[in-house]
């Protein structure tokens, strides 16, 4: 009777021991499948095309990306932005443009009727916090344009600069005809009512630095920001905003971008 006892349990023994190593193969090969995806995703993923890298790193802000993450809100709308009208020595507007233009008879300037009403409701909000501005242009005819980039040629010019030399230096802050935001009627240069010079002392007044902390919240954004001209081709300026919506000037201002890097990262 012992002797079958014994031999009972050293079978039961065996099986135990036969089932523990089953379940020790088991989770080795587990373990080297999911070691196995994870090196094969990350090849895949460095592997894949420069563009479509940045792209994803851009999104998720992770390591190589040049911002911060963006929101989901923000992503949303960048990716239903077919809409927003990019104007640069890029991409000049057509001829057959037309905006559906509004009279602002306290500043004695024109904008499309679609920015009419945050364009008020910002400066009235920074009124109330004792500010005082003043619209220096808003919408502007492509023979206007004309006319201010012929006489600031013809300025140089008389300072002894060629033709040629007068354009290059001109185009940095004065848009070639079709090229200018103003045609659009959605963009405005606002200043400070006591200092209405445009230049780089305008970024200093209480005035402009409200509006590029809060422009957003009502869908505008610094259209040409400092660091940002090999982008837009523009030189800085603090006084230029343009609107496009709070979601995206949201994303845009948040984000330290321009709308061509926005446009971009949106694939518009």
């Amino acid at each position: 009777m012992n002797h079958v006892k014994e031999r009972k349990r050293r079978r039961k023994r065996r099986a135990m021991r036969r089932m523990f190593w089953r379940s020790m193969i088991s989770l080795f090969g587990i373990s080297i499948l999911l070691l196995t995806w994870n090196l094969t995703s990350c090849a895949l993923r460095y592997l894949s095309p420069p563009e479509e890298r940045n792209h994803e790193e851009y999104v998720a802000g992770g390591e190589g990306s040049h911002t911060a993450d963006f929101s989901e809100e923000a992503m949303e709308t960048a990716a239903d932005v077919s809409g927003l009208l990019l104007v640069n020595k890029s991409h000049p507007l057509e001829q057959s443009y037309s905006p559906d233009l509004t009279r602002i008879r306290e500043y004695g300037v024109e904008v499309d009727d679609s920015i009419c009403e945050p364009l008020k409701n910002m400066l009235a909000a920074g009124e109330k916090e004792g500010l005082s501005f003043w619209i220096a242009s808003a919408y502007r005819s492509t023979e206007r344009q004309r006319e201010l980039l012929d006489e600031d040629i013809e300025t140089l010019i008389r300072r002894g600069y060629s033709y040629s030399e007068a354009y290059e230096e001109v185009v940095k802050e004065t848009m070639p005809v079709g090229c200018s935001e103003h045609a659009t009627g959605l963009a405005v240069d606002i200043v400070s009512k006591d200092y209405q010079i445009l230049d780089e002392k305008q970024a200093g007044t209480d005035e402009i630095i409200w509006l590029q902390q809060n422009c957003s919240q009502y869908g505008f954004i610094l259209r040409y920001p400092e660091g940002k001209e090999d982008i837009t081709k523009v030189s800085y300026e603090s006084w230029h905003f343009r609107y496009v919506g709070v979601n995206a000037a949201k994303a845009i201002m948040s984000q330290g971008i321009t709308l061509e890097e926005y446009l971009d990262l949106a694939g518009v």
